[in-house]
């Protein structure tokens, strides 16, 4: 009889295991905060099944890596887990690779509410209530495999509403095709709509965001589903932390506005639209060199110390890690046309940039100057052309800044404050 409602959770990738990153001069007021903010949004996802009693929670794996997480990860679910059997609310988990099925430590029971899916093989589980088959959770765990193979999850015949639970690459394509009402996925840290109609395709994302990798918002998925098995999906948010990259262009920085003025109000926006919640943030500038001797060493560390003394603290602080001069899209032409080296230095590097840098070989200059290492060799034989044009871009910066008498020390924001790569 699949004639009634069915409410129920959509989780993945708590990833308990892993510490946040991408975090430099770690404030000392936020570092408790950091440390917990993992488990704070998976517990949110708990304590919400309980409150609005949901029929069962699904996750799609990579939950924690038990050995990593030491004995403090096995009893977190466990409690949690129980408490849902307490109010008999099931839990139906397709482990991913972390959370393999065979680190769980034999010595640890999972609770009767808990079904953890084998990696070997698919199965079948019909949710009921009151004894009526309501829902058929088709589910495996991921077995090493990087892609979810979407012509196993085969489902009988029947009223119930059919839902896939599995972790991996997902290829909307090919789940499409299957007699599926809900693929709930996971793997992916970023929450995902690979399908907004039926059949409905869900990646549920990570639930704290851990580096810059994986900005913005954070949480799970609500699925209510009417006796039709019409399906109502809604997005939540269980995130403390979020991370975000600001960049503040030649535009911005044109008729000597003030770059402090600037990060106020972007600042103020970035409150605005992401609630209640820390923020982590890095500055990118781009700059325009001609007019840009305001904004040397000393004046990007002055800045930064005033963004964190200003908004980095109070309930939802906003901590900015490091600011970056960019490598500009293009230097003036009156500096490329001189009859100087920095004129010759410029000139060769547009033509290398005409050919994305392929006619460029390091490696006879770094073994003339260094004893050649695997890693050495690995970074000179990379082909990935973006990565090229990235390491032209700053070589160029850099010798631009060189040959102009470090008149302003445009890299001197990435040494002294760490910058990471964009």
């Amino acid at each position: 009889m699949g004639k009634e409602s069915i409410r129920f959770i959509h989780a993945a990738d708590f990833h308990l295991e892993r510490p946040m990153q991408d975090l430099l001069d770690l404030p000392e007021h936020l570092k408790q905060a950091l440390v917990d903010a993992p488990w704070k949004a998976a517990e949110t996802i708990f304590e919400t099944a309980l409150v609005e009693n949901v029929d069962f929670v699904l996750l799609a794996g990579d939950l924690l890596n038990p050995v990593a997480c030491g004995a403090c990860g096995p009893a977190f679910l466990l409690e949690h887990f129980e408490q849902l059997r307490q109010r008999n609310i099931q839990v139906y988990w397709a482990a991913g690779t972390v959370d393999d099925p065979d680190r769980w430590p034999d010595a640890v029971s999972l609770p009767s509410n808990v079904h953890l899916f084998s990696k070997r093989q698919l199965e079948p589980v019909i949710h009921r209530r009151n004894g009526f088959a309501l829902a058929t959770i088709l589910g495996r765990s991921n077995d090493g495999r990087e892609s979810i193979r979407a012509a196993e999850f085969q489902a009988e015949a029947d009223d119930t509403y059919v839902i896939g639970l599995a972790h991996g690459v997902a290829d909307r394509d090919s789940l499409i095709s299957q007699r599926i009402d809900y693929w709930a996925l996971g793997g992916s840290h970023s929450r995902q709509t690979l399908h907004g109609e039926a059949p409905h395709m869900r990646i549920a994302g990570t639930t704290q965001g851990r580096s810059f990798s994986e900005d913005g918002a954070h949480g799970y998925w609500t699925v209510e589903v009417d006796g039709n098995h019409d399906a109502q999906i809604t997005a939540q948010d269980v995130d403390a932390f979020r991370y975000i990259t600001q960049t503040l262009d030649t535009e911005d920085l044109a008729l000597g506005r003030d770059i402090r003025q600037l990060m106020t109000k972007r600042i103020s926006r970035l409150q605005s639209e992401n609630g209640a919640r820390h923020l982590i943030v890095r500055w990118r500038i781009e700059m325009d060199l001609e007019n840009s001797s305001q904004v040397g060493p000393a004046a990007i560390e002055e800045i930064l110390s005033w963004l964190r003394r200003e908004y980095g603290h109070g309930a939802c602080s906003v901590w900015s890690t490091d600011i970056e001069v960019l490598s500009p899209k293009s230097f003036p032409s009156k500096w490329q046309e001189e009859d100087t080296i920095l004129g010759d230095f410029l000139r060769t590097a547009t033509e290398n940039r005409k050919t994305l840098g392929k006619n460029i070989n390091l490696k006879p200059i770094v073994e003339s100057e260094t004893p050649g290492t695997p890693a050495w060799e690995a970074l000179l034989a990379n082909e990935d052309s973006n990565a090229s044009m990235q390491m032209l871009d700053r070589a160029t910066l850099l010798g631009v800044d060189m040959l102009r008498g470090h008149k302003v020390d445009l890299l001197a924001p990435t040494r002294r404050f760490g910058g990471t790569k964009a």
